[in-house]
């Protein structure tokens, strides 16, 4: 692995926080059977869907309605809706077939939704729709393995209470951001992000965060932040890993934080 990342810099010039011997180098989507969705499926609370299980071999799940078919609709629904303390593992969401570029309605919808705590494990994304996974409530969502692909905005959002995404062992390949936490949820907390382990390739920036809050929206979090931990954090694009914004109450935009106090305590590289 680490003679093979070596290469991989090389070759592309890549952009490393500190050591690189966790990161991946490029991945491809396996193969995969395709198979059309037309509804969320339900993971109950504490329980494990296994893609490999179920279907007997890996399986491309492409959306095969409106709201399923990857639009930035915000009324696309997710293909998995995971309950508190609920596995999805081994599936292929959208049809990486679909081509090159971004926002290509290739059937991702809108990716995976955590009620709480849950897992990811060994999931592509193979076209991602409005999003590839969101969390939704308090809790913490923990993706491992996997890559994701062809976003037109950001892949994995966070907009839990206090909530906290861990992303280890992961491949991302163009799109908007790997990682944003809510800039103007209706409901704003302070939340955390970790990443392991990572390669981004041709992504606009890292992650986004609210280094900060505006106080005259949101009093309650005047001194409150987002705290964005990265470690083997590799990209091929000198921007940005970790992109500060200024969080704020829905209807109005979260503007950019360039204060370097907030910047230096929300971003923090190991």
């Amino acid at each position: 692995m680490k003679r093979f990342n070596a290469l991989l810099f090389a070759v592309i010039g890549l952009f490393v926080a500190t050591s690189v011997s966790a990161a991946p180098g490029k991945r491809l989507v396996p193969s995969c059977t395709k198979v059309p969705v037309t509804q969320t499926t339900e993971v109950p609370a504490n329980t494990v869907f296994d893609g490999l299980v179920k279907y007997g071999k890996m399986v491309c799940l492409v959306g095969n309605a409106k709201n399923m078919n990857g639009s930035q609709s915000e009324k696309q629904i997710p293909h998995f809706n995971l309950g508190v303390g609920a596995t999805l593992k081994n599936v292929v969401l959208g049809d990486p077939a679909m081509g090159a570029g971004r926002n290509l309605l290739a059937g991702g919808a809108d990716g995976v939704h955590c009620e709480g705590n849950c897992k990811i494990e060994n999931v592509y994304w193979g076209d991602v729709g409005e999003d590839a996974a969101t969390l939704k409530g308090a809790g913490t969502m923990t993706v491992s393995g996997g890559a994701a692909y062809k976003a037109a905005d950001k892949m994995f959002q966070n907009n839990g209470a206090n909530s906290k995404i861990v992303i280890t062992n992961f491949y991302a390949e163009e799109g908007g951001k790997l990682y944003r936490s809510c800039g103007n949820c209706s409901k704003q907390y302070a939340r955390s992000v970790t990443i392991s382990g990572v390669t981004i390739y041709n992504l606009n920036a890292g992650v986004g965060v609210n280094s900060s809050f505006d106080a005259s929206k949101l009093p309650a979090l005047a001194n409150a932040y987002d705290v964005a931990t990265m470690s083997d954090f590799v990209s091929n694009k000198p921007s940005s890993r970790c992109a500060t914004f200024i969080g704020t109450s829905k209807g109005h935009e979260p503007g950019k934080d360039k204060n370097v106090d907030n910047i230096a305590r929300a971003c923090i590289f190991k």
